[in-house]
């Protein structure tokens, strides 16, 4: 890889007489920082709206978003397939339950001498969420999901200071998850297993500075799949106890890709380094394992806590591939592949909610969750300057006959985390607001 473009006559081929680069713009100019950084961006993006630390969304059904996520071990909750196969067959009948989750976040940036600050524009994100499940024989019950489990995006202003990392970046992975249940006999015992096809997309922005009068915007996209497995569990303890576990498997994404620069620097020194070209890399999501359990109480009142473990390791690096010739290669010599560590750190998660029968037909729910971050200080960066998350939900739930309504609220607070890696340094504050609407019939 060629050096860094620093010496004056450099400068002056720009055309620019007497203009110089600025510190920052020097320090960005060589092909692996405007393609890999870039890249590396978009994979460790902080989906800020997101309910699992790290770029995980839990958030797929309206009565377990009323309880912070308590969902493993509930015989009432309807997106079986997400949270729990096996309790598929506690329903004697087809039923469908389909929504939306509404999901506004805010991240806060103030320099580290307090002169500087700025705050991601406002979005509001709206990942659908369905579930139909089928008894069939005695027995078995077979069903298929569809969730968006992991992403979502961030975006700053064109002006911000750290646009030189990144600026707009988005992660939507589709998940169709379809499932079989069994019912052993009358142990009380049910299991389920199922498999999972995830389908990426990703974009992500970020600005290169020439000069003080320029400036190049850097554009990446890609799309990919992948394909792994799920596994659960529901056993019926006793009248009033319930206890659930749910597994779904770790899933490599590989992504193909393209970048694009928004200007031509033809006649430049940047021409060999700003082409655009084709790239590829991939992502591992984690394995995701949950137990729950549940408690009858009372007639009125329903308990639920579940502890989740994401092996967040699996993240460990990302390698970016180039597909155009090296300035200094030999003919026909792609660019090195680009290798950016990550180290994450696997994590765990606590959450605790309940439902209490407000009427015959009505119910109240509330619910706290903390959710441990993955992203150690050495490779926090304002992509992602993710902390410990805490929760706090309500909901309500409305059945009429075979048909049911559900409505939550959760308010996400991320305790201010501090940069001081020489990314961008600063301090970041992290906080969003959800609301969750599920129909469903059949119940």
């Amino acid at each position: 890889m060629s050096s860094e473009l620093t010496d004056s006559a450099q400068y002056d081929e720009l055309g620019t007489s007497g203009s110089r680069l600025d510190n920052r713009s020097s320090q960005m100019i060589n092909k692996r920082n405007l393609f890999g950084a870039g890249l590396a961006a978009v994979m460790l993006m902080a989906p800020q709206a997101v309910f699992a630390a790290g770029f995980a969304n839990t958030a797929h059904s309206a009565t377990s978003s009323g309880m912070a996520g308590v969902a493993t071990a509930n015989p009432d909750e309807p997106n079986s397939n997400f949270y729990n196969p096996a309790s598929m067959t506690l329903r004697d009948q087809w039923n469908v339950y389909v929504g939306d989750t509404f999901i506004a976040p805010s991240v806060s940036y103030d320099s580290p001498d307090g002169t500087i600050e700025s705050q991601t524009v406002s979005q509001v994100f709206f990942p659908p969420n369905l579930n139909i499940s089928v008894p069939f024989a005695d027995d078995f019950a077979a069903g298929v999901g569809m969730t968006f489990s992991w992403g979502l995006g961030i975006e700053w202003p064109d002006d911000w200071l750290g646009r030189e990392t990144f600026r707009a970046q988005s992660l939507q992975t589709l998940n169709v998850n379809p499932s079989v249940a069994y019912s052993v006999g009358d142990t009380g015992l049910s299991v389920g297993a199922g498999a999972q096809f995830l389908f990426t997309s990703l974009t992500q922005e970020q600005t290169t500075i020439l000069r003080s009068d320029r400036e190049v915007d850097v554009m990446l996209g890609g799309t990919g799949n992948g394909f792994g497995a799920t596994f659960g569990a529901m056993y019926q303890a006793t009248d009033e106890i319930t206890v659930g576990l749910n597994y779904r498997s770790a899933v490599r994404l590989n992504v193909d890709g393209r970048a694009h620069f928004s200007e031509d620097v033809n006649g430049t020194p940047f021409e060999q380094r700003m082409v655009d070209q084709d790239i590829s890399t991939s992502l591992t999501v984690p394995h995701t394992i949950n137990a729950g359990l549940g408690w009858q109480v009372l007639e009125p009142l329903w308990l639920g806590f579940d502890i989740n473990y994401m092996t967040w390791s699996v993240y460990d690096q990302l390698e970016v591939e180039f597909s155009e010739q090296s300035p200094e290669g030999e003919p026909g010599e792609t660019e090195p592949p680009l290798v950016i560590d990550a180290d994450w750190e696997d994590a765990v998660a606590l959450r605790i909610g309940g439902q209490y029968d407000l009427h015959d037909q009505l119910r109240g729910r509330l619910g706290f969750a903390v959710d441990m971050t993955p992203v150690p200080d050495e490779t926090v960066s304002p992509s992602l300057p993710d902390n410990n998350r805490f929760v706090f939900s309500g909901g309500l739930g409305y059945n009429y006959y075979a048909f049911r309504a559900d409505l939550a609220y959760q308010y996400v607070y991320l305790p201010e985390r501090v940069i001081d890696n020489g990314t961008v340094d600063g301090t970041y504050q992290l906080s969003s607001h959800l609301v969750g609407l599920n129909v469903g019939y059949g119940f």
